[in-house]
């Protein structure tokens, strides 16, 4: 059993510009942690049978953009700072959508909350009050629209470093025009 999540990594190209927009708050995350998670899956998976259960997924490929910043729960009492989705948000909800649905006879409910798809930027021990930084980042939108090809399966090591994030199955989105 592993600490594992279900997350769609942006290309190389687009992580060059997300680099540009991290605002100076916090604990950063690295670029080998940028990701944007459909699906956590705690403590406990057995990434064999989730890597089964996701096998087929329907959701065709999409084009998507990143951009906005914000902050979870607020702004104003910050402990994630996270850039967001300006385009293709509806592609995220719907593979958050089908993996949720056919992990959940795994006992992997998803989330009760909406669900929000974005990349986390920066950590906070405390939280603090981070309008300032966000207000002074240009980042309406961050780096081209990309086509979204496939859902990883990460296994997650924790490191005194941070957080290690491995890719044990990729799992191809359909084509549309096929």
């Amino acid at each position: 059993m592993t600490r594992a999540f279900i997350a769609v990594r942006p290309p190389d190209d687009v992580l060059d510009a997300v680099a540009r927009v991290v605002p100076p708050v916090g604990r950063p995350t690295t670029r080998p942690q940028w990701h944007v998670t459909l699906q956590f899956l705690g403590n406990s998976a057995d990434v064999a049978s989730v890597s089964t259960a996701l096998e087929g997924l329907t959701v065709t490929r999409g084009q998507v953009q990143l951009g906005g910043l914000g902050a979870f729960p607020s702004a104003r009492r910050a402990r994630v700072v996270w850039l967001g989705v300006a385009d293709g948000a509806a592609l995220f909800e719907a593979l958050a959508s089908e993996v949720g649905a056919r992990l959940a006879p795994l006992g992997h409910e998803p989330e009760a909350r909406r669900f929000h798809a974005h990349l986390t930027l920066a950590r906070l021990r405390a939280p603090a009050d981070v309008r300032t930084e966000l207000g002074n980042a240009d980042a309406t939108a961050v780096g081209a629209p990309w086509t979204v090809r496939e859902v990883v399966v990460y296994e997650s090591r924790l490191r005194r470093t941070g957080a290690e994030y491995l890719p044990r199955t990729i799992l191809p989105l359909p084509d549309p025009s096929t």
